[in-house]
């Protein structure tokens, strides 16, 4: 599946995307996977006490996954995550 960053998890992973190949899988294992391989700087990011961080948002296949089944949310091999950490401005 492709995943796709955004923002300052580009910096983290010194990627915009990259694919990940894993049969048949959650949102909570591809980003165990993720934080494995990017360390705390991604997970601090992403997650708040092993759950999904509340300002972060992912889609999978452009769906919210708070509005799908959270980190239980299944994962097919076409389908594409995007990773938004919280975004300030103003």
């Amino acid at each position: 599946m492709k995943i796709l960053y955004f923002a300052l998890l580009r910096d983290i992973t010194h990627k915009k995307e990259e694919e990940w190949r894993q049969p048949e899988a959650s949102l909570g294992d591809l980003l165990r996977d993720l934080v494995a391989q990017y360390g705390h700087d991604f997970e601090r990011w992403v997650l708040k006490d092993g759950d999904l961080w509340n300002l972060v948002i992912i889609l999978v296949n452009g769906r919210d996954v708070r509005q799908l089944q959270r980190l239980k949310t299944p994962l097919q091999p076409n389908d594409t995550v995007v990773i938004f950490p919280p975004l300030g401005g103003g």
